[in-house]
């Protein structure tokens, strides 16, 4: 009885010490105190942990419902007003709609941002896969999350951007040329297989570092991309009749054709070009003709069979399409003999996927026999727009529009299903699923597709809770990611630099004139730059011409730098003239709160 006793007494003891803990650890100055004492004495990894209860405790949630879509919001009223506006061409007033909610995509970003600024390690300031999962690794955390972090606070938070920009030498330091898992609280590498390490690495580059790139050009992201690339490369080690490629798996060397179709073009380093040529071909020449033009997850170049007889249409597989297609466009954009060669099998591919696996509307099952073509899933694919993104691109490279009409159809299939369970019911199914509306708006021009955007995207930022975090988890990467495609396509990638919460930035563009309409107004007093976009796809990776692309950043107007523009203020009537290259540097603007807000148009002369 007396030792029962006591046991009770021990176990109130120690949930009285965790409650005062948590409780002392929330308050930040005892927490910084409480780390240095536990840092001196040695007791840091305890401390870290008992740190990451009280995080987890503080915004661990469940999961959201998805909004239904009968419902009321006063954000449907804007969205009315707006799409009002549009069909009486009154672009002034679009404009100032179109603020009102890039703003809001714009601050749901911060939100999430400055909620994952808590959560960085302290000794190397690198951000972990989860709430949950104390470690850095390739394939999520460094592909996922990083990136939109970095690009969220290069526009959202210039104080703080040095901080994620170092975490890439960080994360050098410790993996060298090949990227790695690394685990804190102590700093360690995570041993992986070579499996899992050549697939972490081509994530990393192709989901994050291209993303960085294709919006912010050169930089030490680039530089890591490029080491990051020829690291695998020398990681070769799949023998084919073709010579040694990176993987066997269709997701990894989908990766890889489009890290190497890009770095190419930027470059023009015959490295890249061997290896993209040296995949592509061992697909159309061997996978595809050998498994009814259909590829497979996993290949056997051994034997010449299937490891895997199934294919994902979804993403983590149906990279291969847009990465043939990618390669084909390089082929053919540079006059190159390969360009001949490759078009039937490539052909082939698509034009099967056009009829296998595929919804009675035009939208893909998730995955399919690889030998027989049936559908072994009934969910949609969230990623239709990364397969689409293949069948203009490959058009565009013939000077065609052959499949104008499907694509067509199938953006009107995804744009009929409203509040749909993208993905089951998690947050990176509408991220998906929106990317890939906007991925092809820039070249298809639908009405309803522009408004089922609009619309869509509320239910995404529904499951965004008040701290800011969306799952807790490395895909809260991607709601950052779309949210700034989004407010970038309402700001038709205008920038206001410094960004602040309190101004509002809106465009609208008026197809007949070629006209773009701008609002901008603050809360405030307001020193700044109106930054307009350029021609990114030539000047960053020396494209002919743009093409829709996985982690691409769509361009909606661009000023061309030797080109001249009338930039009007329609609250002055005054007209002045500049150069593009002058626009896209940025324009001054000064703005008082007591002004009315600036109405401009711009147009090329």
């Amino acid at each position: 009885m007396l030792a029962r006793s006591r046991y009770r007494i021990l176990i109130a003891v120690v949930i009285c010490a965790g409650v005062i803990a948590l409780t002392l650890i929330s308050v930040p100055p005892l927490r910084r105190a409480m780390k240095t004492a536990a840092r001196k004495s040695g007791l840091l990894p305890m401390f870290a942990s008992v740190s990451r209860m009280a995080r987890l405790s503080e915004v661990s949630v469940p999961g959201k419902e998805i909004l239904p879509p009968e419902r009321l919001s006063s954000r449907r009223h804007t969205l009315t007003a707006l799409h009002r506006a549009l069909e009486r061409n009154d672009y002034q007033m679009a404009a100032f709609l179109n603020s009102l909610l890039a703003q809001e995509a714009f601050q749901r970003a911060k939100r999430t941002l400055k909620a994952w600024e808590t959560l960085r390690d302290p000794e190397t300031g690198l951000v972990p896969k989860s709430i949950r999962q104390a470690f850095w690794n390739p394939k999520d955390a460094a592909a996922d999350l990083y990136p939109f972090l970095l690009l969220a606070s290069q526009y959202l938070d210039k104080e703080n951007n040095q901080q994620w920009r170092g975490m890439l030498a960080k994360e050098r330091e410790i993996c060298g040329p090949m990227p790695c898992s690394i685990g804190f609280l102590p700093t360690r590498v995570i041993p992986e297989s070579r499996t899992q390490v050549i697939f972490g690495a081509s994530e990393y580059a192709k989901d994050g570092l291209l993303s960085i790139a294709e919006r912010s050009g050169r930089g030490p992201w680039f530089v890591r991309l490029e080491e990051t690339a020829r690291a695998l490369i020398e990681a070769a080690h799949v023998e084919t009749s073709w010579g040694k490629i990176v993987a066997s798996d269709t997701e990894v060397n989908g990766n890889m054709l489009q890290v190497l179709a890009r770095l190419y073009w930027a470059t023009r380093k015959w490295e890249y070009l061997q290896m993209a040529e040296r995949i592509a071909e061992a697909y159309l020449f061997e996978v595809l003709p050998k498994n009814r033009y259909l590829p497979a997850m996993s290949w056997d170049f051994s034997t010449g069979q299937p490891a895997v007889r199934k294919f994902h249409f979804r993403d983590h597989g149906n990279e291969i399409i847009a990465g043939l297609a990618e390669v084909y466009f390089m082929e053919k954009m540079q006059q190159r003999p390969q360009a001949t060669r490759y078009r039937g099998p490539l052909k082939k591919l698509l034009d099967l996927i056009l009829v296998v696996g595929r919804t009675d509307d035009g939208l893909w099952y998730n995955s399919v026999d690889s030998h027989t073509g049936q559908p072994l899933e009934t969910e949609v694919v969230d990623t239709w727009g990364y397969i689409l993104n293949a069948y203009h691109t490959f058009d565009l490279a013939d000077g065609t529009s052959i499949y104008a009409r499907e694509i067509k159809r199938t953006m009107r299939a995804a744009a009929a299903r409203k509040s749909f369970a993208w993905e089951g019911q998690h947050p990176d199914g509408y991220a998906d699923a929106i990317e890939s509306m906007l991925y092809l708006l820039p070249w298809f021009d639908l009405a309803e597709c522009h408004q089922w955007v609009d619309d869509e995207i509320e239910v995404m930022f529904h499951m965004q809770w008040p701290s800011g975090f969306v799952v807790q988890g490395h895909l809260d990467g991607n709601f950052i990611r779309t949210s700034l495609l989004y407010a970038f396509y309402k700001t038709q990638g205008v920038i206001a630099d410094p960004w602040r919460e309190d101004v509002y930035l809106g465009a609208a563009y008026d197809r007949s004139n070629k006209k773009l309409y701008v609002h901008l107004s603050a809360g405030g007093n307001w020193d700044g730059l109106l930054k307009f976009d350029f021609p990114r796809h030539r000047a960053i990776w020396h494209l002919p011409l743009e093409y829709p692309r996985l982690n691409g950043a769509p361009e909606w107007f661009v000023v061309e730098p030797k080109k001249t523009y009338a930039v009007s203020d329609l609250r002055t009537g005054k007209t002045a003239f500049h150069s593009g290259q002058s626009l896209a540097e940025g324009l001054t603007i000064r703005l008082t709160h007591q002004q009315a807000p600036l109405l401009l148009t711009i147009s090329e002369q």
